[in-house]
C-alpha cells in the first residue's frame, strides 16, 4: 500500500499536468500556438471600381495571444487604403470574449470616428462565433486604427494600424513580424 508521501506526489504530479493542459488552453490569453495568416487571402482588391474588401479575424488561433486581428497585435498588422476608395470590412469574432471592429482616430477612443464606421453596437461587441461587417469611404490621408472598443480589448492590444494614403493600392501586412 503506498504510503501517504508517495500518494501526494502523485497529487501534485495530476495537479501540475491540470494546470499545464488547463493554461495550453486558456480562454483569455489564447488558443495555442500556430502559424499567423497568409494576409492576401484576407484582402480583395478592385483597382478598377476602386473598392477593397478586407477580413479581419478577431482572436486569430495563431498564437497565445487572442486579442489579436488575424494573428497579430498591437498595431503589428498595418492596413492602407487609399482616399476616395470604398472599403468593406468583414470581422469575424473567432475568440472566446466578445469583439468588435471599429475605425477610431485614436488611442482608447469610445466610439466609432464616423457613424456606421463599426460592427454593430461595438462596445457589447460581437459574441464568439459571431461575424459583422461595416462600409466606410475615407476621404482625407491620415493614420487611423481599426480597433475593438469592447472594454480592456484595445488597451490589451486589440488594434490594427489603418493609414489612410493620398494614392495607391490597398495592402495588408505585418512588416515588423
Amino acid at each position: 500500500m503506498p504510503t501517504v508521501s508517495f500518494r501526494k506526489a502523485i497529487a501534485r504530479v495530476a495537479l501540475l499536468a491540470c494546470l499545464i493542459w488547463v493554461a495550453a488552453c486558456d480562454p483569455v490569453m489564447g488558443t495555442g500556438a500556430g502559424n499567423p495568416p497568409d494576409l492576401s487571402k484576407y484582402i480583395r482588391v478592385d483597382p478598377t471600381a476602386q473598392v477593397v474588401v478586407l477580413t479581419l479575424v478577431a482572436g486569430y488561433p495563431a498564437g497565445d495571444y487572442q486579442f489579436n486581428y488575424n494573428g497579430y497585435a498591437g498595431g503589428q498588422l498595418v492596413i492602407t487604403v487609399p482616399s476616395g476608395w470604398h472599403a468593406t470590412v468583414q470581422c469575424e469574432n473567432r475568440s472566446t470574449i466578445p469583439n468588435s471592429c471599429a475605425v477610431v482616430a485614436g488611442r482608447n477612443d469610445t466610439a466609432p470616428l464616423a457613424v456606421g464606421w463599426s460592427t454593430q453596437d461595438p462596445l457589447h461587441g460581437l459574441d464568439p462565433g459571431q461575424s459583422g461587417s461595416f462600409e466606410f469611404d475615407p476621404l482625407t490621408p491620415g493614420s487611423l486604427r481599426i480597433a475593438s472598443l469592447v472594454k480592456g480589448s484595445e488597451a490589451s492590444g486589440m488594434w490594427a494600424d489603418l493609414e489612410i494614403t493620398a494614392q495607391g493600392v490597398p495592402s495588408m501586412a505585418a512588416p515588423g513580424s
